[in-house]
C-alpha cells in the first residue's frame, strides 16, 4: 500500500495503525520529490541509475514547448491560474502523446521553450522508466504471480473499491494500492488540521477493511504500508525568485533555472563568470544552502551530464519558494528538503516481519519481489 507523504515522524506521532502494523521502521528518502522517489520504489534502482529526478530540465534544443513562446506576454497572475494551466496542460500532454503524469504547474510560458519535460511515459507501464529498468509489475508477471495495481489517475476511494473487488474474487497473490489523498490534504492544510485527522481516520478505516476482507478470502494475508517521503509544516516563504530576477541576468543567455518548491537548480550558458556571480549572491542568502557535488553523489542524485542542474540550492526545512515554478502562493505542507532531515524520512509499516532490512527506498522493491517468500 503506497501512501504518498506518510512520513515516519508523522506515522509515529499519530500511532497510525500501530496495532495492525506493529513492525515499523523509518526509511531513508531521496533528494527531490515523488518524481525522484517513485521510480526507485518501482524498480529498486537509484536516481543516478534510472534517470528520473525532476519534471523539468534545461534543454532548449529538445524542448517540446516551442509553441508556448507566444503566450509569454500573459501576466503571471493570469498565466499561472489553475483555470488557465489545467486545460492547457491537458491539451499539451495529449498533443505531445505523453502517457505519464504531466502538469505545467506555474512555469512561466516565456521559460517553457528552454525546458524539456522528463516523465513522458507512464512509469507504471513497460518502457516508462528512462533507464529502461523493469518495474515490480514486470517482474511479478515474469515470475507468474497473479497481481493487480491501482490506477494512479483515479482517486483513493475508487482505487480502494477496485482492490476490494479484486480481493473478493480471490484470484490475485499480490496487490499494489496507490493513494495520494494524504499528500493532497497535507499540502493544503499542514499536518495537524482537523481535516487531516479525518483523512487519516478514513485511510485507516480503508486499510482495516481491506485486511478483514483479505482474511475472508485468503488463509495468509500480509500488509505493508510504505511512503516515498515525509511532510513538513511550512513556516516561512522565500521571495528569492523575484529578487533574483532583479539582478539583470538574461534567462537563456546568461543562465537558466528551475524553481521547484524547495530547491532551485541553475545552468550557466553564460559561462563560469556568471556562475561565480550567482554563487556569490546565493552565499549571502539565509533561507538555505548550496548543495555540493559530493552530497549529490552520496544521495545518488549526481548526474555527470548535468541534466538536472549545474548548481543546486536547497531551502531549510519548512521554507518554500513563494512564488516558484510549482506554486504562485503559500502552501501549508511541503516535502523535498534535506533527505537526512528526520521529518523527510519515509516509513514502512508492516503486519509481519520483512525478513530483509528495509533502510532505503530502493529496499522496498526487494520487499515486493519477495512476495511469495514472505
Amino acid at each position: 500500500m503506497f501512501a504518498d507523504a506518510l512520513g515516519w515522524v508523522l506515522a509515529q506521532r499519530r500511532r497510525f495503525l500501530a496495532d495492525l502494523l506493529p513492525h515499523r521502521t523509518a526509511v531513508e528518502t531521496l533528494l527531490g520529490y515523488s518524481c525522484t522517489c517513485d521510480p526507485t520504489i518501482l524498480t529498486g534502482a537509484e536516481p543516478d541509475e534510472h534517470g528520473h529526478f525532476s519534471f523539468f530540465a534545461y534543454d532548449p534544443k529538445n524542448s517540446p514547448f516551442r509553441r508556448a513562446r507566444p503566450l509569454g506576454w500573459l501576466p503571471d497572475a493570469v498565466a499561472a491560474h489553475h483555470r488557465v494551466r489545467n486545460p492547457i496542460s491537458r491539451w499539451t500532454g495529449a498533443r505531445l502523446g505523453y502517457t505519464g503524469y504531466f502538469q505545467l504547474y506555474s512555469v512561466p510560458f516565456s521559460k517553457l521553450p528552454y525546458l524539456d519535460y522528463t516523465e513522458k511515459r507512464d512509469l507504471y507501464e513497460p518502457g516508462g522508466i528512462i533507464g529502461r529498468q523493469e518495474t515490480i509489475f514486470q517482474k511479478w508477471t515474469r515470475a507468474g504471480v497473479p497481481w493487480t495495481r491501482s490506477n494512479w489517475r483515479r482517486g483513493d476511494a475508487e482505487n480502494v473499491a477496485q482492490l476490494r473487488a479484486e480481493i473478493a474474487r480471490g484470484e490475485i497473490e499480490a496487490a499494489y494500492l496507490f493513494t495520494a489523498g494524504l499528500d493532497a490534504i497535507m499540502h493544503r492544510h499542514g499536518t495537524s488540521h482537523p481535516e487531516v485527522d479525518v483523512a487519516f481516520e478514513r485511510f485507516g478505516s480503508w486499510l482495516r477493511g481491506l485486511w478483514e476482507l483479505g482474511h475472508e478470502h485468503y488463509s495468509d494475508v500480509r500488509l505493508h504500508v510504505f511512503s516515498d517521503h515525509g511532510m513538513h509544516d511550512t513556516v516561512g516563504a522565500s521571495r528569492m525568485m523575484p529578487e533574483f530576477e532583479l539582478l539583470g541576468l538574461k534567462y537563456g543567455r546568461d543562465y537558466a533555472a528551475v524553481w521547484d518548491s524547495t530547491m532551485v537548480r541553475f545552468w550557466f550558458p553564460g559561462g563560469a563568470a556568471v556562475r561565480r556571480d550567482v554563487e556569490g549572491w546565493l552565499a549571502g542568502r539565509k533561507e538555505g544552502r548550496m548543495i555540493s557535488d559530493p552530497e549529490l553523489a552520496r544521495w545518488r542524485c549526481y548526474f555527470p551530464g548535468r541534466r538536472y542542474g549545474e548548481l543546486f540550492y536547497l531551502l531549510n526545512g519548512g521554507t518554500i519558494f513563494a512564488p516558484s515554478y510549482m506554486n504562485r502562493g503559500f502552501v501549508r505542507g511541503m516535502h523535498g528538503y534535506d533527505p537526512e532531515d528526520p521529518q523527510s524520512a519515509a516509513c514502512l509499516l508492516s503486519s509481519h516481519p520483512t525478513g530483509t532490512p528495509v533502510r532505503r527506498l530502493s529496499d522496498l522493491h526487494g520487499l515486493m519481489r519477495a512476495v511469495r517468500e514472505t
